[in-house]
């Protein structure tokens, strides 16, 4: 039976797919496919920079976080810049001009983390260059690409300032981002082959931690037990001979057994009686939970098309 995939909390599971066009600067426009990007002032003060957000941070569940910028036209003076920053980043400056920000910038190819006037970096990037803005969240540290090359580590452990940012401060400019959710734009920096190695790297851990066999098969029944597999797991300890055997050292709780009972409700499609069973046993998970009250309510729109009740669906939705 198909359940329900919830996209839970956006912050922490959601990564960005395109510019945040509610929060923006006057001094840029972006084009319907909100991915193109142009400066719209006249660049006559330092404060005039146009910057614009992603509609959503790095995915705190990836590895690695990255995201590039094609620049289709370096306008009169090239100013632009590429980097991360917080949610409440001042979209009239240049990510590495504010607090909590981190940026590579175009006109002098220098690094910029607030308060510094920049550090040398790399070369200068300008028009038909593909520039990339990553965040490995395993060392914690916060590189940026060229032409599908890395330009190596620019900066180490950054405040949580995860939202890709762009910024434009010359007439004439236009970029276009690309946050790797189309197919048919693959990035040009290889971040498949940098994915590959992080996961040898903590496999590599992993695999080098002692760990007995009692101690695997104690975490595998305690997966079992939290999971509610309450069959499996007196199935599993008799097979692991774990010690002090029998029900009586691995008997489900109360609680165990009343989350296991759910969850078959759950399975077998029956949400009225899942609910049901859900507030008579935690009465307030529902009202405290919002994830959790959204994925009843989608998981009983989905039972109701299975039942070819579309009618029922339809009105339950509204």
């Amino acid at each position: 039976r198909r359940l329900v995939k919830m996209e839970g909390d956006c912050c922490d599971e959601c990564g960005p797919t395109e510019v945040n066009t509610v929060i923006i600067s006057h001094l840029v426009k972006v084009r319907k496919d909100k991915l193109t990007v142009m400066y719209n002032g006249k660049a006559n003060h330092a404060q005039d920079v146009g910057s614009v957000q992603a509609n959503r941070p790095f995915s705190k569940t990836s590895l690695v976080g990255y995201f590039e910028m094609t620049v289709l036209n370096a306008g009169t003076r090239g100013c632009m810049s590429i980097g991360l920053a917080s949610s409440d980043f001042n979209n009239t400056r240049h990510p590495g001009w504010e607090p909590g920000s981190y940026g590579y910038h175009g006109d002098d190819g220098k690094k910029y983390c607030h308060p510094s006037r920049g550090e040398p970096y790399a070369s200068k990037f300008g028009s038909d260059d593909v520039v990339g803005c990553g965040f490995n969240f395993v060392s914690r540290e916060i590189f940026f690409t060229k032409n599908g090359k890395s330009l190596g580590v620019a900066f180490t452990n950054p405040d949580d300032s995860y939202f890709p940012t762009v910024g434009l401060h010359s007439e004439g400019e236009q970029v276009r981002l690309n946050f790797g959710d189309d197919p048919q734009r693959p990035f040009l920096f290889p971040l498949d082959l940098l994915l590959r190695e992080e996961r040898d790297k903590i496999t590599s851990t992993v695999s080098n931690i002692p760990m007995s066999v009692m101690d695997m098969n104690r975490l595998v029944a305690n997966f079992l037990r939290h999971e509610g597999y309450l069959d499996s797991l007196v199935s599993f300890q008799e097979c692991a001979m774990l010690p002090g055997g029998g029900e009586e050292q691995w008997s489900s709780s109360e609680s165990e057994e009343k989350r296991s009972a759910i969850r078959q409700l759950i399975i077998q499609g029956n949400m009225d009686k899942a609910e049901e069973a859900i507030r008579e046993r935690f009465p307030s998970l529902l009202e405290s939970k919002r994830r959790a009250k959204a994925f009843i309510n989608g998981q009983k729109f989905i039972e109701m098309l299975l039942a070819e009740r579309q009618e029922d669906a339809i009105m339950f939705a509204r």
